[in-house]
């Protein structure tokens, strides 16, 4: 006889976080909202984490176990193949549930039918302490995807039909930070995104997050361009790298020609856009132009001819940014003067 249907399957994928895995459990057992299943794809962790969740022993855990080790997308794919409830709710092993944060969340996605995937805002503990806020809006989130996780993935509620009705699943052979990106990107192919505008998630900041310690730089330019990929933005590495420069992350160092090909860049996928309208234009637009308008400080601080080609290129004309480049030029002929006459200064 097959087990009843329930309104929400809260998914955990686990392995080697026995350390904080009892407490995230406990979490979610302690919501308010009753009708929900726990599962847990624990992928073979060696460090006892799963006999902890069997020790707890209540019903509404169910546990599945692998022998062999395969990755936390394919893991998160067992999950999606074998939930029961109409909502996926995510929650990783190491982070915790709100105690409301199922109720709000249900109550939301049945109110928003057109809404696919709801997130939440994030209150981060650990080795950081503060919320981390993340928009609102179809509009905002979808002009955002470009460059990082406009919904976090662990506060997640995912309306399973959606899933299931176009197979959509994370790529089990993307290994590297990023998977849950991707994974929500697909998703938004077939619906909207929206996320609520308070701290439903406690998100721990650590040494055992996946992305402690790697090569930000690298990871993220993969990241661009397989989300290229997947929304067919005619762009490649050369892009990519340009793309980058708007969060201040850069393959090279920056130049006035680097500045004047992220411009052109730029104006290339606005023109794309419009065509497309593969995001809201005026949303997108106007994010693109507050990330250029925020890479000034950055360029100006590192390169002076960079700085300028910048503010040659922006729209309008901002006396604040003028100034600053002015200070940072008298600043930088002040600290060469100075090594002339004192060279061990430098």
């Amino acid at each position: 006889m097959p087990a009843a249907p329930v309104k929400v399957t809260v998914l955990t994928t686990l392995y080697n976080k026995g350390a904080y895995v009892e407490e995230a459990v406990r979490s979610v057992l302690a919501n308010t909202f009753t009708d929900f299943e726990l599962l847990v794809v624990d992928d073979a962790s060696s460090d006892g984490g799963l006999e902890t969740v069997k020790a707890i022993g209540d019903p509404r855990i169910r546990i599945l176990e692998s022998t062999v080790n395969t990755g936390r997308a394919s893991a998160a794919n067992r999950g999606y193949d074998a939930a029961r409830g109409e909502y996926v709710a995510v929650l990783d092993a190491d982070d915790l549930m709100m105690p409301e944060r199922l109720a709000k969340q249900v109550a939301f996605m049945d109110a928003h039918p057109e809404v696919c995937v709801s997130g939440t805002w994030l209150k981060a503990f650990g080795d950081m302490n503060t919320v981390i806020e993340k928009p609102a809006t179809d509009a905002e989130i979808r002009s955002q995807m470009l460059l990082g996780l406009t919904l976090s993935y662990p506060s997640c509620m995912i309306r399973r039909s959606v899933v299931q009705a176009h197979q959509v699943r994370c790529d089990p052979d993307w290994l590297i930070p990023g998977m849950d990106h991707l994974f929500l990107v697909k998703l938004g192919l077939y619906g909207k995104y929206a996320s609520l505008q308070e701290p439903l998630t406690l998100y721990r900041v650590g040494a055992q997050n996946m992305d402690h310690g790697r090569d930000r730089v690298s990871d993220r330019r993969l990241l661009v361009l397989e989300t290229f990929r997947l929304l067919e933005i005619p762009a490649g590495q050369e892009e990519a790298d340009l793309h980058l420069m708007l969060k201040n992350l850069h393959t090279v160092a920056p130049t006035a020609a680097r500045v004047k090909a992220l411009d052109a860049w730029l104006g290339r996928l606005k023109a794309d856009n419009r065509k497309t309208l593969r995001f809201p234009v005026e949303a997108f637009e106007k994010e693109l132009d507050m990330l250029w308008s925020r890479s000034f400080y950055f360029l100006a601080d590192r390169n002076l001819k960079a700085g300028w080609e910048h503010l040659r290129l922006s729209k309008g004309f901002d006396t604040g940014k003028l100034y600053y480049l002015f200070n940072r030029l008298r600043r930088s002929r002040t600290t060469k003067g100075a090594a002339r006459k004192n060279p061990s200064i430098v």
